[in-house]
């Protein structure tokens, strides 16, 4: 502030400290720091509500699914089943015994387990990233 008679002087409630700082200023510093806090917090908050909203989301979507697939699977067990009992039957009105068409199609069954379990077992060499193990841990081999 100026003086009347034209010299510069302090105003009364501009104290300085000792770090050159005025009341003013730090009391300033001060609600800034606490607005940023807020804001970071606040932020993080809204991460964690989002997080959280988007866990129970997946959760429910992952339960959905599963119901599905077991839904899916039952049904697919269903239709497998009206096969065989089809095949079944139609061998039977073709001349076959009871005995040899269930045994004929339990052993058509038992040949598409052992195939399925054939492929399965070639796949199971894709499975624990083997190859990312030996490259990221090589002395593992």
């Amino acid at each position: 502030m100026h003086e009347p008679d034209g010299d510069a002087a302090a105003a009364p409630s501009a104290r300085i400290n000792a770090d050159g700082v005025t009341a003013d200023g730090a009391e300033s510093l001060r609600l800034e720091t606490q607005a940023a806090v807020g804001a970071v917090t606040a932020h993080f908050r809204k991460v964690a509500a989002t997080a959280s909203t988007e866990a129970e989301l997946s959760i429910a979507s992952l339960a959905t699914m599963a119901a599905a697939a077991v839904a899916s699977l039952l049904l697919v067990v269903a239709a497998w089943l009206c096969l065989v009992a089809a095949g079944v039957w139609f061998a039977v009105e073709n001349g076959m015994s009871f005995m040899t068409a269930f045994l004929l199609a339990g052993a058509i069954n038992i040949a598409a387990v052992v195939a399925l379990f054939l492929w399965g077992r070639s796949l199971m060499r894709n499975i624990g990233f083997a190859r990312t193990r030996r490259l990221v841990f090589p002395e593992s081999r």
